[in-house]
């Protein structure tokens, strides 16, 4: 009993002290919600009183007089963070397998198809009677000649007559114009002033060089042209037609070759 009356004599102060002290942290932190820091001040002072430590005591208490910036900073430390956050813990949804189509069947190839280069037709080959083959090679090629100029049967007919009339169809040279041998492989020659070839046109008369007469193509082409500048020509008899371009000493000469000419063009038309 006298030991517990020393104890209580000495702590008696204390225990004073700590209640007023208590009562000093209560009306500073009122307004705060939270109980972290009463429950330290607690735990101080109930340190000091199992003691009977009057320096412990002091040190609750002082420490109850820290302030209050410090213990809102360490209010306001975060919470540790929650390790069982779904974030962290949750397993991450499995990836699909890309799919890979499959490959669409590849498209048969087309047959390929030949192509078939159609070799150049070669000249028409006609038969007619009188007229050697000479004489129908040149036929055909006055004929083609007036059907690329436009001409058809009745001005091929005229041409065909005064062919046969100026040089019996022959691409005929002349002795007068030695040149004009260059020109042809016709055995069959005239010697009239210096006309040469199938129509017997004259350089001298502006129908042409002797290379361009002596060609059959080129010189049925020059009848052609001076045929179609002919009026009415179309209306005349074939005679009359051919003396128009010729203005031959002998224009009746022409008629006499007007069958063979419908004959030749019978032929051609036939062939073609």
């Amino acid at each position: 009993m006298h030991f517990r009356k020393i104890i209580e004599g000495v702590t008696g102060p204390v225990r004073s002290a700590a209640a007023a002290a208590t009562q000093r942290l209560s009306n500073s932190f009122e307004g705060f919600k939270e109980h972290r820091f009463r429950r330290v001040a607690t735990v101080g002072l109930a340190a000091a009183i199992f003691t009977g430590s009057g320096a412990t005591a002091a040190w609750a208490i002082s420490n109850t007089d820290e302030p209050v910036e410090e213990t809102a900073a360490v209010e306001a430390a975060p919470a540790p963070a929650d390790t069982t956050d779904e974030a962290a813990t949750e397993a991450p949804a499995p990836t699909e397998a890309p799919t890979t189509e499959a490959p669409a069947p590849a498209a048969a190839p087309e047959p390929a198809v030949e192509e078939t280069t159609e070799e150049p037709a070669g000249p028409v080959d006609i038969d007619v009677s009188d007229i050697d083959d000479e004489q129908e090679a040149n036929a055909v090629t006055i004929i083609e000649t007036g059907r690329e100029m436009g001409f058809d049967e009745n001005g091929w007919a005229v041409a065909l007559a005064t062919a046969m009339q100026e040089a019996k169809l022959y691409n005929a040279a002349s002795e007068a114009v030695p040149e004009s041998f260059d020109y042809t492989d016709s055995d069959v020659t005239y010697s009239d002033h210096d006309s040469v070839g199938i129509f017997q046109q004259r350089p001298s008369m502006g129908w042409g060089s002797v290379e361009e007469l002596m060609d059959v193509s080129t010189s049925a082409s020059k009848f052609y042209g001076t045929l179609e500048d002919v009026d009415g020509w179309e209306g005349m008899s074939i005679a009359s037609a051919a003396q128009a371009v010729q203005v031959s000493a002998y224009p009746d000469y022409y008629a006499q070759w007007e069958d063979l000419a419908w004959n030749i063009i019978d032929a051609y038309e036939s062939a073609s």
